[in-house]
């Protein structure tokens, strides 16, 4: 490439019209008086990271005009650089989705996949839950017994309890126990909570307790086999958004709209730690006026336990160390709200999803990112399959996506 005008005219078509650089290349200035220059502006403006055309550009016009042993060096770094994209590809291939289930008349607000892998169920704004075969993506069954949205659904570890929750019921309560095998009610728990808003469920690891979070701020756990309420934790200045157990069962994590993260031995009551707010309640109350803080909307714990994300309003994604109370990392790319985070059943990655219409994927250990899913709505809800295999969205405009998952 030896001709000045066609180092330009590579260069243009290369760097599109948004590098400052292109006005010294309309105004004529000989492309060696400014590859310095050009250089350190690529820099300043993040051209020069793996994969950008900048950089290939501008590797391409220099190479033919420089020693056999930076020529060298050169051809090496164009080498890592399409290694770089075809990695990128093969990962947009992979994660693809292989299903968009179509069935509910408004947002699907929660998803939850059977421990077997082999069922997915839904809960949305149009006060039903669905039940899908998760391979075939067929719908299978649609319970109906809400009378308002339906914000949270769980399985049971044995597989044979779905548990919903709702927003404000006034006929027999919104906490509801269904058998998966007949799709028939099987019990209804809050009876006398009638004006109470639950937000969120979870199944404690041997299937025996329920947690489910409240809009009074309370965190209630119910036996099941009684349908007795066992315990209420109390900690949190207002609603109760997300509540998960840890693998072992040793713990439960809440988050909540007050922006604390809660860390309970569930088994006596007795609250651990709080994390992102003060654990005194008054100073938790005068902290919560910190807007940059923002709501909690969702918790999760690494299968090993050591790890906790929360995801919410107004803050990035964080990680904390269960032990210590610790923050170990931000993920600071959605630019929107976080509604649903979830770690891999194998511990390997996190996923999340937001009001930014993406879900993100990182290496939670190293910060990688792994890959971007563009979402065409908001995302609300997140879960994998127990082999890591799929993942499955749940998004405001009413549409599942089943997604097919290589690591």
């Amino acid at each position: 490439m030896q001709s000045e005008s066609q180092r330009k005219g590579y260069l243009m078509r290369s760097l599109g019209m948004s590098t400052p650089v292109l006005n010294r290349l309309v105004f004529n200035q000989p492309v060696d008086d400014f590859i310095t220059d050009m250089l350190r502006e690529l820099v300043a403006l993040s051209e020069t990271t793996v994969g950008k055309p900048a950089l290939c550009a501008l590797l391409e016009v220099i190479r033919s005009d420089v020693g056999e042993d930076v020529k060298i060096s050169i051809d090496e770094l164009l080498r890592q650089i399409r290694e770089e994209l075809k990695k990128q590809r093969s990962h947009q291939e992979i994660w693809k989705c292989i299903h968009t289930l179509d069935g509910h008349s408004d947002s699907v607000l929660s998803v939850a996949v059977s421990p077997d892998g082999r069922m997915i169920a839904s809960g949305s704004r149009d006060r039903t839950i669905k039940l899908w075969n998760l391979t075939t993506g067929e719908l299978l069954t649609t319970l109906t017994g809400h009378s308002s949205s339906v914000l949270a659904v769980d399985f049971s570890p044995d597989r044979q309890t779905l548990a919903s929750v709702s927003n404000m019921e006034f006929q027999d309560g919104n906490i509801k126990l269904w058998d998966v095998r007949t799709s028939r009610l099987r019990q209804t728990l809050g009876s006398s909570l009638v004006a109470l808003r639950t937000s969120c469920v979870a199944f404690s690891p041997d299937g025996q307790t329920l947690a489910t979070g409240h809009f009074d701020a309370a965190i209630r756990l119910w036996h099941l086999n009684s349908g007795k309420q066992l315990r209420t934790l109390r900690g949190h200045g207002w609603d109760v958004n997300s509540v998960t157990f840890s693998r072992d069962g040793r713990f439960l994590v809440s988050g909540g709209i007050d922006g604390a993260i809660m860390i309970w031995n569930w088994r006596n009551g007795e609250r651990i730690r709080t994390l992102n707010r003060p654990s005194d309640f008054f100073d938790s109350m005068v902290s919560w006026f910190d807007r940059s803080v923002g709501s909690i909307r969702s918790v999760a714990i690494s299968p090993d336990g050591h790890t906790i994300a929360s995801g919410g309003s107004e803050q990035p994604i964080k990680l904390w160390n269960t032990n210590t109370g610790k923050e170990m990392r931000i993920f600071t790319e959605h630019t929107d709200s976080v509604n649903a985070i979830v770690f891999s059943p194998n511990g390997k990655i996190i996923a999340s999803g937001g009001e930014d219409n993406t879900i993100w994927i990182w290496n939670y250990q190293t910060g990688e990112v792994i890959n971007t899913v563009k979402s065409l709505n908001a995302v609300n809800s997140l879960a994998f399959s127990h082999n890591t295999k799929i993942l499955v969205s749940g998004c405001q405009d009413s549409k599942i996506n089943i997604l097919s998952v290589a690591l």
